[in-house]
């Protein structure tokens, strides 16, 4: 698993969260790790408010990124894209 750390991504322990070409997420500091399915997401403007989202939302989010990338980028992206098929 080839993965990234998610800027500005963080888990309630206060560790970074990195996310794998898997469509894994893992905490850097407690290394607990789950499909980006089973994870809720809150803002800045929400702290504390952790919500579902669904895989058509979390895709849009990660697919505005693609544009930002080099080409070794892209293929991680899409590696992760493909790998929401089964939410």
């Amino acid at each position: 698993m080839r993965s990234t750390v998610a800027s500005y991504w963080y888990h309630d322990c206060g560790g970074p969260l990195e996310l794998g070409s898997n469509a894994w997420i893992r905490c850097a500091s407690c290394w607990e790790a789950a499909h980006v399915s089973h994870w809720r997401y809150s803002c800045g403007n929400h702290s504390g408010d952790y919500r579902a989202t669904s895989s058509a939302l979390f895709a849009s989010s990660m697919s505005m990124s693609a544009a930002l990338v080099q080409a070794g980028g892209r293929r991680w992206l899409m590696s992760v894209l493909t790998n929401l098929a089964d939410w």
